[in-house]
């Protein structure tokens, strides 16, 4: 197995992230929002794929549509962050207006202005998208097939749905990681730091004892501590809360399931019997990450999951967890999150200096032999 198959640069250089932005992202499926984000019609989500920004909205027939968020006019962008556009979308530079099917209505002082223009044929760019288990997916390429790329992932066992009445949403994380994006993805697919830099908060398992299985580009963890028995989740997390009363979500109490779910390249999803964790991963430059996680929990008077106040490194200010803000050592405060974008930040500190190298990689699936797969499909695409 190579020791590194991509440079050093990969992780620090502008202009390898640049041509990530150009590429693999702009290619990609990402995580948009979830269903409940689209209640009413005319809602909408706002985010960037690569260079493109995109919009996905409720149509007023009640379906999802995926446009890019650029007028016809002269390209301002139509929509900001996530709200309700009512029943047109207005660009606020000239007013041109469109419908919730990205068809150009009206054009302001059009006899005047634009005399001989063919409304029909200046329609929004169309996008794609995409739903699963309650996740809305979208792709900038108006004909990307979104069955084909889920299919893999949905052939591995996954009892949770967040379209389930019995479930409870909780309030958005925004941490902001000064690594690279593949920094922190190549984190969540090491096997063989669990029982180390996890010691006293997930407890393993050693790499002889988890494993990942790759499902065309995701990958799925598993536990198998239990006499080979894939479980979702390590035994010293299971031993802690077997007797806390936690509830679990219907559905999801037996194993079979994976306990991470790497939905390559932005998605990262921790599913378990008492909440499922759904996170994504915006790289803003080369060294810099903005990472959103929502939380669903069972519906009940007792179940909660985690509020952003109560996260190491809260800033009230922004509302974003940071590394600056820690009041205590990450490896005091009992939140394997902060250990590993405390591990994450270190790592990237270091792949800035001279004599940084890889001396050997862990070998099997529950050691580092996903970073070999992770790092070959970041090559394909960046080419």
């Amino acid at each position: 197995m190579p020791d590194q198959i991509l440079p050093a640069t990969a992780y620090t250089s502008d202009d390898w992230f640049r041509a990530e932005q150009a590429s693999l992202f702009q290619n990609a499926w990402h995580l948009a929002g979830f269903e409940p984000d689209f209640a009413e019609t005319g809602d909408y989500v706002t985010l960037r794929a690569g260079k493109s920004p995109l919009a996905i909205l409720k149509d007023g027939n009640g379906n999802l549509r995926a446009f890019h968020n650029l007028c016809r006019h002269r390209g301002t962008e139509l929509l900001e962050g996530r709200g309700n556009a009512g029943k047109t979308l207005v660009c606020p530079y000239h007013r041109w207006t469109y419908g919730l099917d990205g068809r150009l209505r009206g054009v302001p002082d059009q006899r005047e202005c634009f005399p001989d223009l063919n409304k029909s044929r200046l329609s929004l760019h169309d996008a794609s998208v995409g739903k699963w288990k309650g996740m809305v997916f979208a792709n900038a390429d108006p004909n990307a097939d979104f069955a084909a790329w889920i299919a893999e992932v949905d052939s591995a066992a996954f009892p949770h749905d967040l379209t389930c009445a019995d479930l409870q949403m909780g309030e958005e994380l925004v941490y902001r990681m000064h690594c690279n994006w593949k920094v922190f993805f190549e984190n969540a697919i090491d096997g063989y730091h669990l029982a180390y830099l996890h010691e006293n908060t997930l407890g393993g398992p050693k790499p002889g004892l988890n494993h990942w299985d790759v499902h065309g580009q995701a990958m799925v963890w598993y536990s198998t501590e239990r006499d080979g028995i894939r479980n979702r989740i390590p035994k010293f997390v299971e031993d802690q809360a077997r007797n806390t009363g936690t509830p679990k979500i219907k559905g999801a109490e037996d194993p079979g399931y994976g306990g991470v779910y790497m939905l390559f390249p932005t998605t990262i999803i921790t599913p378990s019997p008492w909440s499922l964790t759904v996170s994504t991963l915006e790289p803003v430059d080369a060294n810099t990450t903005i990472m959103r996680a929502r939380t669903w929990v069972p519906k009940s008077w007792w179940a909660s999951s985690e509020k952003p106040s109560q996260a190491p490194g809260y800033d009230p200010a922004s509302g974003e967890i940071q590394s600056r803000f820690w009041t205590q050592h990450p490896l005091e405060t009992g939140d394997f999150q902060t250990e590993d974008i405390w591990v994450c930040e270190k790592m990237q500190r270091s792949l800035h200096a001279p004599n940084y190298s890889v001396g050997a990689l862990a070998q099997g699936t529950g050691g580092e032999d996903m970073l070999e797969v992770f790092q070959r499909w970041v090559r394909e695409a960046v080419q």
